[in-house]
């Protein structure tokens, strides 16, 4: 019988409301197909006109006839309040402005994205083959052994010239005191907590000014190098030691193309242009980054207030649900949009360290999954705006090596995407529960519309649910100490490949708690021996992920499309939003501002 999901969802959500009205909203992640409605831009080839009223055209790296990128002006950027300003607090995604302001070892590579080759759409916060990553702070990486990692960095590089470092030299024992810490002193660190103590470095030194030697595990050169390369910031020890400390946003100072000049919690934070900022643009070699004068980041949790200001021209940027985008491709035909998935999933997740649980049998758990229609969910709830399999491989581009669409899995993995409640039922008598049995959900407000559509599912095969709802902060600490009593449901990021967080034993995001002998041997134990061959991880990961989705220790709520949409006069941009593993917002430092097309426009 067809369910009025939509109708369902907005009664779930004042449900929601009235169970816990002092929630607030969830942190919207930020994770690539461009829709335009006007039309793609016709390409100018070499031999037509170089310079013309309108615009002046150069020769790109890549040998195309762009428009000649131009310095000056402020974006106006719509962003969340940062966590922190240190990563030593926090999780990567809680420190969106010090991404502004310091800088990597390596960084994803801006010429393998939309802007240059496409090999890349540079919309998922994930790890990519090292083929699409390129030298920051560091110039190259070897590794002469299973267990040496030598980072090579680049030289004439300076802190940004404020208190309080004041423009020193970047160098070696900066990047060894970051490392250190990390494991040191920073338990709350996303690294420090993601990565077993036998996992991680046993040395890490400086022999001289720009090298840095770290020390590793055997086989775990490759995680160090994703883990400590492609994700830490590099942090001064004087903003560390400063008065007040690193959290404090007067004592930010990096390396980064922008320096932190003012922040207001809940309102909004000034950035402006670091002068001495050592990188080029990787396809305008002979211009110095950045383009943009500043950064005006805006803090606005209001939805609607958000919208407004993106068609007034108020900020350059937003990202959109696909209600919002639908509404605006109708009433803002002007904005460019792209369309991209998330690199994360919400998923049921079901404890199985408790065999007394109905779910410890395999049956009851394919029986939860064939209870769902998740084909109706996403015509019905997303407007046709998803897809029904993102885990545990993502479906993006990068990693089609890795990911198998779901009609060419097993029958029995994908029956459970589909929807068999006779199934269901059927299965349950035969685990012994042929009137179903009732399950403990620990949720909060966000996630309550999600799960009133599940519960009502669950009810036509017998299995009650009942809804724990906790306020944000305490559902957080619940569920990261696994403190969920029977199951939870909670995002989780798919984007870490080799990590594989949700499977790992004794990993906080394993919320199934899942320690499987056959997992932990032939998936788990040869990515870890293969970090640094991505072919061989997407072999392994090929054939051993229809074995994660066939145990279904937990069940994936379809994704959602996202959008973004910007103006015109935002050049070099296609719909970005993270290059490399979570790097928003750091593609900002390759864009520019067509002040002349602004002023067009009325704006």
């Amino acid at each position: 019988m067809k369910r009025k999901i939509a109708w369902l969802s907005l009664i779930c959500l004042m449900v929601g409301a009235l169970l816990l009205a002092s929630c607030g909203p969830a942190a919207v992640e930020e994770e690539e197909e461009v829709v335009t409605p006007e039309g793609e831009e016709e390409v100018v080839t070499e031999e037509e006109v170089v310079v013309t009223e309108e615009k002046e055209m150069v020769l790109d790296s890549l040998g195309r006839m762009v428009e000649k990128p131009k310095y000056g002006g402020v974006m106006n950027y719509y962003g969340g309040d940062p966590m922190s300003f240190d990563e030593c607090y926090t999780v990567p995604w809680g420190v969106t402005i010090t991404r502004l302001t310091h800088n990597e070892l390596f960084l994803g590579d801006w010429v393998k994205g939309p802007a240059g080759t496409d090999d890349v759409g540079w919309c998922v916060n994930g790890f990519f083959s090292t083929d699409f990553l390129r030298g920051d702070l560091a110039e190259s990486w070897e590794s002469p052994d299973e267990e040496t990692l030598i980072f090579h960095l680049r030289k004439g590089v300076y802190w940004q010239d404020k208190p309080p470092v004041n423009g020193r030299e970047f160098v070696a024992d900066d990047v060894v005191f970051t490392f250190n810490r990390i494991y040191a002193e920073c338990p709350q660190c996303y690294v420090n907590n993601q990565t077993k103590p036998e996992h991680r470095p046993t040395s890490i030194t400086a022999p001289d000014k720009y090298t840095v030697v770290i020390k590793c595990p055997a086989g775990y050169v490759g995680n160090t190098l994703n883990w400590l390369g492609e994700m830490l910031l590099i942090m001064p020890p004087e903003s560390v030691a400063a008065p007040g400390g690193s959290q404090l946003w007067e004592n930010s100072c990096g390396t980064g193309p922008f320096m932190l000049e003012d922040y207001v919690r809940g309102s909004s934070a000034t950035l402006i242009r670091n002068p001495n900022y050592h990188e080029k643009d990787p396809l305008h070699p002979e211009n110095t980054l950045p383009y943009l004068d500043g950064i005006k980041w805006l803090i606005i949790p209001d939805a609607s207030t958000r919208l407004s200001a993106l068609r007034t021209g108020k900020i350059d940027r937003a990202g959109l649900s696909w209600e919002e985008a639908a509404e605006m491709m109708e009433t803002d035909p002007q904005l460019e949009y792209s369309k991209y998935l998330v690199s994360y999933t919400n998923n049921i997740f079901m404890r199985m360290d408790k065999p007394e649980k109905p779910w410890a049998d395999i049956r009851v758990r394919h029986a939860l999954a064939m209870a769902i229609d998740n084909q109706e969910i996403v015509d019905e709830l997303y407007g046709g705006n998803g897809v029904i399999l993102h885990y545990p491989a993502l479906s993006h581009k990068e990693y089609q090596c890795m990911y198998t669409p779901l009609d060419e899995l097993p029958e029995s993995v994908r029956m459970q995407y589909e929807y068999h409640p006779d199934k269901a039922r059927q299965l349950l008598a035969e685990a012994g529960y042929p009137d179903g049995f009732t399950v403990n959900m620990l949720t909060y407000s966000v996630y309550v519309d999600r799960l009133c559509v599940i519960k009502e599912y669950w009810a036509d095969i017998g299995v009650e649910m009942e809804l724990d709802v906790k306020e944000a902060g305490a559902f957080t600490g619940q569920a990261y100490q696994h403190r969920h009593e029977d199951m939870i449901l909670i995002y989780m990021d798919n984007s870490s490949v080799v990590a594989q967080p949700s499977l790992r034993p004794g990993a906080t995001m394993n919320m199934s708690i899942v320690d499987d002998p056959y997992c932990n041997e032939h998936l788990l134990a040869e990515l870890d021996k293969n970090t640094m061959n991505w072919d061989k991880i997407c072999e392994i990961a090929k054939k051993e992920f229809p074995y994660v989705l066939e145990q279904c220790w937990s069940i994936e709520f379809p994704t959602a499309y996202s959008y973004i949409a910007w103006w015109p006069w935002l050049k070099s941009y296609q719909g970005e939003t993270s290059v490399g593993f979570w790097n928003a917002p750091a593609f900002i430092r390759y864009l520019w501002l067509d002040l002349e097309l602004k002023e067009e426009m009325g704006y």
